[in-house]
């Protein structure tokens, strides 16, 4: 029975790695700006510097418009797509 419970235990550390390692913390560096932008390049948060921004798999750094200062670090992130919940049976 120890033996089952070891297996099931190290089997499962992969998956938990796995959806840890999808989100990082970065912390704006002084004097920087970062903006993140959904996949239409519409404008979603904005952080200052030392704040902390959460980046996951779906964002990646990329050219901000002209109309954004020399500061300002832009992030394009997509929408992660949301499981749908199980119908109830009825």
């Amino acid at each position: 029975m120890k033996k089952l419970a070891l297996v099931i235990t190290l089997a499962a550390l992969p998956a938990f790695w796995l959806i840890h390692a999808a989100e990082t913390k970065v912390v704006v560096p002084k004097g920087k700006t970062y903006v993140k932008l959904d996949a239409k390049g519409k404008e979603i948060a904005r952080f200052s510097s030392g704040q902390t921004m959460t980046r996951t798999v779906d964002c990646a750094q990329v050219p901000c418009p002209t109309t954004f200062g020399k500061d300002v670090v832009c992030w394009k992130c997509k929408e992660r797509p949301v499981a749908n919940p199980p119908a109830s049976r009825q």
